[in-house]
């Protein structure tokens, strides 16, 4: 496969453009490197100077960091924070053969790739080419380790790193966030009456389900354990998960699997002192009102009643939350 087609790999099977750092202080090899890569039309961001690396890193998504390298001690310095910041970030460093540095130095403190100037294009490409092949692989067993085999949404791991890496982040910068745990009602005499494919055919409706009436790349799609499924809803208060969950239950009538339903349990995230009891704090006030929701036949949710705390001395939405069937 040539360097091209790798980059339509990743980009159709991972819906995921190519962006690329570019600092190089010489301006002809600059020109060089930058209308190369513009031929194959992947974003490029240029940065001027060596203190722009790490601040554009903080702000923005980038895979490939493609730096020129004179010899200066700050450049080992920002190579090294570079990786720090981002560890899946793949460096490509420039340079200089007449500077008798050590190519093992660049190598321990974060390179991943290294070509020694001059070097004709044909050479640049080819490393390149490497770099990108060696980035879709590991994005393809990224994949084979957080998915669910069945279904392709995230797994039980997953799950667990990412509500960690949410809750944190919601809990140090005051944004809400909002989990769904939700479980099929019926689906064992499905399963028992139209055979275990059938079955799958149902999980794997309920993935596909929950992917529809969700944010892609923001919330978080997770299949628990057997006919378990949670969502990660950042940035988004119980009264905005009721948004989701409405539409949940319009598309999952849509995929005629009945007479499975679905019963969701929803819980806001409560700072209970410290990271890890607030999470696990989270997860039983769902689970727990998931089970409430059972207890009742359809499509149905729950709030969880501390959840609903959050909320005294506002004016609640029509109907009794505890029971109240979306339609």
């Amino acid at each position: 496969m040539t360097l091209r087609d790798w980059y339509y790999q990743l980009k159709n099977e991972f819906q995921e453009e190519l962006n690329i750092m570019l600092y190089e202080p010489d301006p002809f090899l600059f020109e060089l490197i930058k209308d190369m890569l513009e031929e194959y039309n992947f974003k490029i961001e240029i940065v001027p100077n060596l203190k722009s690396i790490s601040k554009k890193l903080i702000d923005n998504n980038f895979q490939i960091l493609i730096m020129g390298i004179e010899g200066k001690s700050e450049e080992i310095k920002t190579l090294k924070e570079a990786k720090k910041l981002k560890k899946e970030l793949l460096i490509y460093c420039m340079v200089d053969m007449h500077k008798n540095l050590d190519v093992a130095e660049l190598f321990m403190n974060g390179a991943d790739e290294v070509i020694f100037k001059p070097f004709s294009l044909g050479e640049f490409r080819a490393r390149l080419w490497r770099l990108i092949k060696e980035y879709y692989i590991s994005k393809k067993l990224e994949r084979y380790i957080i998915e669910d085999a069945l279904t392709g949404v995230y797994n039980r791991r997953y799950f667990e790193t990412a509500l960690k890496e949410e809750s944190y982040r919601a809990l140090r910068q005051g944004y809400p966030l909002t989990l769904l745990m939700i479980d099929l009602d019926k689906f064992k005499w499905y399963n028992d009456h139209y055979g275990h494919s059938a079955g799958d055919k149902v999980l794997i409706g309920v993935g596909e389900t929950l992917c529809n009436s969700t944010r892609t790349k923001v919330d978080k799609v997770c299949r628990y354990g057997g006919d378990e499924f949670v969502v990660i809803l950042p940035h988004t208060t119980w009264r905005g998960a009721l948004k989701v969950v409405e539409r949940i239950f319009k598309k999952w009538e849509e995929t005629g699997f009945k007479p499975v339903t679905l019963s969701i349990g929803v819980a806001e995230l409560i700072d209970r002192g410290n990271l890890e009891k607030s999470i696990s704090d989270l997860i039983k006030r769902a689970d727990e009102a998931m089970y409430k929701a059972k207890k009742r036949e359809g499509n149905t949710f729950e709030v969880d009643e501390e959840t609903l705390k959050l909320s005294v001395g506002e004016e609640l939405p029509q109907g009794d939350l505890s029971f109240q069937v979306l339609q």
